[in-house]
């Protein structure tokens, strides 16, 4: 269990909520728009936020072995990613930051510390902190290429693609502007988000559902979040510290 749960931040590295929000609308694109301007859009759609914190459930599929737990998911931009995780109790926490991936979990009383480069070797793909919380928040994986991106329509949606160096990324936009599908592929790396329903709050659209998958050379990662409970801006801790007696976890 423990390499499932490493495996599933990897992609991630994901209160006054309202009713569901499902991101897919009936209405029409603007197919006039050309595609600096359904790009400023998208800019001015992107959320903005210092701290977010998600409730909800989390479901891990990997090697056909698929894993459900409660989480609570606490972000500050820039700084990191707090996770705990429970079936009826508190069992494991995570903690991500732009340098490493720290793990532990109480049952077996192990923890692991990973940085960035040995998670891609684990994982078989590139994985970074700054796409694990673009994935979260429904930002693009990489907003260079997207501003370099061509346009392309269908009837409800902007799909803008872009291909560089060995390095596709498609990006898809509804009519309000919310991304509804990204994925990346470079030949040995292939990420694919779905988001199927946000909730808006102070203005706001912040992802609700999303279901993402990851594949290397010879490994496949589905991830599913689904959050109940939702808070943007509010304060809160993210408190990590590895207990002494845990043992390391050696991770092949």
């Amino acid at each position: 269990m423990k390499k499932l749960v490493l495996l599933g931040i990897g992609l991630l590295l994901f209160i006054g909520c309202k009713s569901l929000t499902p991101v897919r609308t009936a209405s029409d694109i603007d197919t006039s728009l050309r595609t600096r301007a359904v790009q400023q859009q998208i800019e001015d759609k992107v959320l903005r936020f210092e701290s977010l914190q998600w409730r909800g459930q989390a479901s891990l599929e990997q090697k056909k072995k698929r894993q459900k737990v409660s989480v609570t998911l606490r972000l500050k931009q820039g700084v990191g990613i707090w996770i705990s995780g429970s079936v009826i109790v508190p069992f494991a926490r995570v903690f991500i930051t732009p340098k490493q991936l720290q793990f532990y979990e109480k049952i077996n009383r192990q923890y692991a510390q990973v940085d960035f480069i040995q998670l891609k070797k684990l994982l078989g793909a590139r994985v970074d902190y700054e796409i694990i919380e673009n994935i979260i928040t429904a930002r693009p994986l990489n907003k260079h290429s997207l501003k370099r991106a061509k346009l392309n329509f269908t009837q409800n949606s902007y799909v803008l693609s872009s291909r560089k160096r060995g390095v596709s990324l498609i990006w898809t936009y509804d009519s309000a502007f919310r991304l509804i599908s990204q994925q990346l592929s470079n030949g040995e790396t292939f990420v694919r988000v779905d988001y199927d329903s946000y909730q808006r709050i102070d203005n706001q659209w912040i992802p609700e559902q999303l279901n993402a998958s990851l594949s290397g050379v010879d490994k496949t990662v589905k991830l599913r979040l689904q959050f109940k409970q939702m808070q943007l801006n509010g304060k809160f801790k993210m408190p990590f510290e590895i207990p002494n007696d845990y043992t390391k976890i050696k991770l092949d």
